[in-house]
């Protein structure tokens, strides 16, 4: 997107946008772009307002410095803060912007020439930029910056989009008292920690115990988990019976079902595809505490975005999740050490629909995912040498098309 583009999308934009034409796709997380920065990425604190601001930063800064211990700090800051934050020895270098001055009383929003007047200082590329200002009149000023992640505080009226962001409370607490409030200090901290736990969140495996139920019941197993509290983020029928079928074929590994009674018809239409002896039917068979010991025994598993997937992910069980429209994939997308999520990210999501009826697109963020994505999904996560044959065939660019 162009800077100019982005300038003339400063007035609030409609809460839905059009769904255009969604293309199932792979979903890179924040966490995921972090670590491709390597282990000390160079890292741009920018704090252009004044001196008290900066202070209060401090914190956040010492904070930083210990969850990227072999990066390089350096700072973005006002002409008139340079020597103060020199003489902390907290920074590798010191550059200098004036955007608000010494004595501004009200903060002016950035514009295209602010940021073309950055950029012409010619600070060097950084791989990390944090803007550690809680407001967003000078957010734009970050694409005057030569970076390949950004975080700060976000507001929804601001169409510059953060790879990482915490909500503007600030602004929110000017609205209307709240009866507790947060330090600006400590804000300042929760942004860097929020930086921090995504470039470190991997998955960690969850402690279960595994110990309540004989593993036999899934070995040489793919588990297939169909079943949603909500409806409008199941997948298709047709979608779970071609996955099945496609994995008998190309593998030896048979099909197991879990989930409650609701999910016995889809169960019976899987196993109608199969050869017979291909299905293992757990339908309302397996207590929710003996899950773990199901899964942990399994290949590897494919679920919606629902408790078990979540379940599967963090046990560290190859997970495919396949993610509607319903949640937004940025907050709510399972982790585990090999999960993978698939999505379409459609215009109108998060749509936090309740009934499936109510989408006038039928449902579309989940219909365009097929069962070929979900194998070359697989492929790339799984540890068993036949699931990882399937192939990975590129996933496709995500392309909008007018409405």
């Amino acid at each position: 997107m162009k800077l100019r583009d982005l300038f003339r999308r400063r007035k609030r934009t409609p809460s839905v946008a059009p769904l255009g034409v969604p293309v199932a796709q792979v979903w890179t997380s924040p966490s995921q772009a972090l670590r491709a920065l390597g282990p000390s990425p160079s890292i741009l604190v920018v704090k252009l307002d004044h001196i008290g601001d900066f202070i209060t930063a401090l914190p956040a800064v010492e904070r930083l410095r210990a969850a990227f211990p072999t990066s390089t700090i350096s700072l973005l800051c006002a002409p008139f803060v340079v020597e103060l934050a020199r003489s902390t020895g907290l920074f590798a270098s010191v550059y200098s912007f004036d955007f608000f001055g010494a004595r501004m009383q009200a903060p002016r929003f950035a514009n295209a020439d602010d940021v073309s007047e950055l950029s012409a200082l010619g600070v060097p590329p950084h791989d990390i930029v944090i803007d550690l200002r809680q407001e967003d009149e000078a957010r734009a000023l970050l694409w005057g910056l030569d970076a390949k992640f950004r975080a700060g505080f976000a507001d929804p009226a601001n169409p510059f989009p953060l790879d990482i962001a915490l909500p503007e409370m600030e602004r929110c607490m000017r609205r209307k008292p709240w009866p507790a409030m947060t330090h600006s200090s400590t804000r300042l901290v929760l942004l860097v920690e929020a930086l921090a736990h995504a470039r470190d969140m991997q998955g960690e495996t969850a402690p279960f115990a595994t110990d309540a139920l004989a593993v036999a019941e899934t070995q040489d197993c793919v588990i297939l988990a169909p079943g949603t509290r909500l409806g409008i983020k199941g997948w298709t029928a047709e979608g779970w019976i071609g996955l099945a079928r496609a994995m008998v074929e190309r593998t030896s590994l048979d099909i197991a079902v879990i989930g409650r009674g609701e999910e016995a018809e889809t169960t019976a239409r899987i196993a109608m595809a199969l050869p017979p002896g291909r299905l293992r039917d757990l339908v309302g068979k397996v207590e929710l505490a003996d899950l773990p010991a199901v899964m942990n025994a399994a290949a590897a598993f494919v679920g919606v975005d629902t408790g078990t997937t979540h379940l599967a992910a963090s046990l560290g069980v190859p997970t495919v999740a396949l993610f509607s429209g319903f949640a937004d994939v940025r907050v709510w997308a399972p982790v585990g050490p090999a999960t993978v999520v698939l999505h379409a990210g459609a215009g109108c999501a998060p749509c936090g629909l309740s009934i499936e009826t109510q989408c006038p697109y039928q449902r579309r963020c989940m219909s365009v995912i097929d069962p070929e994505a979900v194998l070359s999904a697989m492929s790339g996560v799984a540890r068993h040498p036949e699931l990882r044959r399937l192939g990975a065939a590129p996933q496709p660019e995500l392309v909008f098309a007018a409405s």
